[in-house]
């Protein structure tokens, strides 16, 4: 309970008004009273704004929009309150404080339902009421209250996912205040579930599906907050997002071409450029044009995440968004599984440098140093396929893209999705329902803005599913229509459980599904089914290519995902200060992908803002996991299809096609139809037969390319890994802004190059006496 310390005044009456003061006075403690017993929250008096993060069936569809990054994995379902256990099956333990729904596997009678309880009355067992074939009168109203919920839920986000549907097919001012109205709603309703849900005693709760349904009800987010609270939360969410969203710069050696946006001149600029000096002032301008505009927001947001989990019963935002993962140490499995993908990293990286260190020389590039991410091809450096150009093992030696044969053959985007529909009729599951075909706005109209970034939707009810998709006649969209389809599948095969079932058995099961389809329609076998790539020539090299193009998006995207949430986390518990945000997210950069930024940077700065998810305040590590999960599943359908087998070498796992196979279908099927309604490592386990999430079927998958990357870093001699070579952050403001060259003086400090950048203009001497000076801070 809070104590509000109240002034005391002290007042000199008339004695003819004594007392009428005496009674006013003790009527006054008697309110006091009462309300520091009750301790009453605010009064609702404003509507309550939604969270686009907190709920487990919206944050779907909530933020598609704002995110133009061409990560896949980030352009949908971005949060799961927004992420692959080592065997750890007792789980559930960790939720058994407060009020989050156990299952009591403590409790010897647990295991029984329905038919499989004891038919004997030993001890008087029959006269038990745990043992009762009537369900007890509490447990039909727990029932009761769930029916209602649901029946009431599945309106409510129905209306809400129509509104959203309908703002992101026709952009206007008048569907985007429909929208947030439809949002408010929800949110009101989450508030009131949430409300119903805190004030049950989980211990008179037996029956473990009912005790799961309500550990989810119970678990609502910054929905929790008292309404002053979530409406400043939002505050801070919309005053970050318009920050980015509204950040701009001008062009290099160009001061009067301004108002240059992330999308399309920053990002085209940093895929495109090969000049090192102006991808580090684009690299410059976007942060200070973004992030360090917001730090001071987002210390406020971290309070306001970490009040939110506690009311949520959590001892942090870190424990509240690890939650969906259901495991004791997911923190240190992470870590675990990336140590396991290391070895194939650091052979890409080790690559990687030796390209670039021969386009940009070695006294910028060193052999040991880490690289320095600004000329990485991506704005944040979490995908370097936009380098694949100076890096390619066979240039020249392209892998395939049926691009122009689609084209040629006069593919339209109605019979790509045909071709997608075929592809899972193949596998014995479900045809798609008159109301997709009628619903889906699969090519842009032209007629009015929209947002065209393909997304699945689910309309919460069991009859309308949709995709939203500009799609263009290419390989790539192709592929793209076949991942959207897998959501739709999994919609379908989940649709029958309650609400708070229908979604992935943990955050990243919907993309990682969706991308195991991906992999397999990809395959020239594949391809060729579909009347496509037959002139296509099997050979190593295009292999290599291939499996090489796959890892600079896929494999490189990992380390990035587990260093901005673990930056999160530590925020969150506190084991970071506010004074070394900044420099805590450099090292932990340089610890997992083995970047650096391109100049040393200070705590005023505030790097992590330059990345949409920081403040849309969206959980990143499912991209992890999804990435990981991925091969994981496609090898357990590419097993059961017969396509793979690691002792035949005419049956690599890249090259796996389980078309037609209803043996991975019913695998699939199975895996899907369970939705969140067990943990995620019982769904795994029925499926692959493995309970933890493992990555040697990602290594297996890309073993070709890991003897040839280790076979041409021997022949080159170039050192596998990464030295750390200096600060790459620093407190002081004076010690910013120094070019960083890694040339291999190791003496605390990196800014070892003969110039240094800005103001201080290009006199080596300056320059080395300046570093010197700064190497003792």
């Amino acid at each position: 309970m809070e104590v509000v310390l109240r002034p005391v005044f002290v007042v000199v009456v008339d004695h003819r008004r004594l007392h009428f003061v005496t009674a006013a006075l003790l009527l006054f403690l008697a309110i006091n009273q009462v309300t520091c017993q009750l301790d009453l929250p605010p009064l609702r008096d404003d509507q309550r704004y939604s969270d686009p993060n907190n709920d487990r069936y919206n944050d779907r569809t909530s933020d598609r929009y704002l995110d133009r990054n061409t990560d896949r994995y980030a352009d949908r379902f971005n949060d799961r309150n927004q992420d692959q256990p080592f065997n750890d099956r007792n789980q559930d333990q960790r939720f058994n404080d407060g009020r989050r729904f156990p299952q009591n596997d403590d409790d010897r009678y647990d295991r029984f339902e329905g038919n499989r309880r004891p038919q004997d009355n030993r001890g008087g067992i029959r006269d038990d009421p745990r043992f009762d074939n009537r369900r007890p009168v509490q447990q039909i109203d727990y029932a009761n209250l769930l029916a209602g919920l649901d029946f009431v839920g599945t309106q409510r986000c129905s209306n809400n996912v129509a509104a959203q549907w309908n703002y992101e097919t026709n952009v206007n001012e008048v569907s985007q205040l429909q929208a947030l109205q439809a949002q408010r709603l929800y949110a009101d309703f989450q508030y009131q579930t949430w409300q119903q849900i805190s004030q049950i005693d989980p211990n008179t709760v037996r029956e473990p599906l009912i005790r799961r349904r309500l550990r989810y009800l119970s678990a609502v987010g910054p929905a929790a907050l008292p309404p002053d609270q979530l409406e400043r939360y939002n505050r801070l969410i919309n005053d970050m997002l318009t920050i980015y969203n509204s950040a701009t710069i001008c062009a290099y050696k160009d001061p009067l071409r301004c108002g240059l946006r992330l999308f399309p001149e920053i990002s085209q600029t940093v895929a495109r450029s090969r000049d090192w000096d102006e991808l580090q002032w684009v690299w410059l301008e976007w942060r200070r044009r973004s992030g360090s505009q917001m730090k001071d927001l987002y210390m406020q947001l971290v309070d306001l995440n970490n009040d939110a989990a506690r009311m949520n019963n959590f001892t942090d935002a870190a424990e509240y968004w690890q939650f969906p993962y259901e495991s004791f140490n997911f923190e240190r499995e992470v870590d675990e599984v990336w140590e396991e993908i290391k070895p194939l990293y650091e052979e890409l990286h080790a690559y990687v440098r030796r390209k670039l260190r021969d386009l940009y020389g070695p006294e910028k590039i060193s052999r040991q140093a880490p690289l320095p991410s600004h000329i990485l091809g991506n704005i944040w450096g979490q995908s370097w396929v936009n380098i694949l150009d100076l890096t390619l093992p066979y240039p020249g030696k392209n892998y395939l893209d049926v691009t122009q044969e689609m084209q040629a053959q006069g593919y339209t985007p109605i019979e790509m999705f045909r071709a997608g529909e075929d592809f899972f009729l193949s596998l014995n599951l479900s045809v798609l329902p008159p109301e997709f075909w009628a619903g889906s706005l699969i090519v842009d109209p032209g007629d009015r803005p929209l947002i065209c970034q393909a997304s699945a939707w689910d309309f919460c009810n069991g009859i309308d599913y949709r995709i939203k998709m500009c799609t263009k006649v290419t390989m790539k969209d192709l592929i793209t229509v076949h991942h959207e389809m897998a959501h739709i599948q999994y919609f379908l095969r989940y649709s029958r459980l309650p609400r708070e079932f229908r979604d992935g058995a943990n955050p990243g099961f919907h993309e990682a599904i969706g991308e195991a389809v991906a992999l397999s329609v990809a395959t020239p076998k594949h391809l060729q089914t579909l009347g496509l790539g037959n002139k296509y020539i099997d050979e190593r090299s295009s292999d290599i290519n291939y499996l090489f193009s796959l890892a600079m998006e896929k494999l490189v995207l990992l380390p990035y995902s587990i260093a901005l949430d673990k930056w999160r986390w530590d925020v969150f518990r506190g084991v970071v200060n506010r004074e070394e945000y900044n420099c805590h997210w450099h090292r932990l950069k340089e610890r997992y992908s083995g970047t650096k930024p391109p100049v040393l940077r200070s705590e005023d700065d505030f790097d992590p803002g330059s990345k949409y998810h920081i403040p849309a305040n969206i959980p990143y590590i499912r991209n992890f996991v999804a990435g990981v999960l991925q091969f994981q599943l496609y090898r357990a359908l590419c097993q059961a299809a017969g396509q793979r087998n690691p002792e035949d070498p005419r049956k690599p796992l890249h090259k796996c096609d389980f078309y037609r196979s209803p043996e991975a279908g019913r695998i699939l099927g199975r895996l899907m139809e369970r939705g969140s309604s067990v943990p995620w490592q019982d769904v795994l386990f029925e499926a692959t037969g493995e309970s933890r999430l493992d990555p040697s079927a990602l290594r297996e998958y890309f073993r070709p390319l890991e003897d040839w990357l280790r076979t041409e870093n021997l022949r080159t001699n170039e050192l596998v890994g990464w030295t750390y070579d200096g600060d790459y952050c620093k407190r002081s403001i004076e010690t910013a802004g120094l070019e960083v060259y890694g040339s291999g003086l190791y003496q605390g400090y990196y800014n070892s190059g003969p110039r240094v950048s800005g103001a201080l203009g290009n006199s080596a001497l300056l320059g080395l006496l300046l570093t010197l000076a700064l190497s003792s801070f």
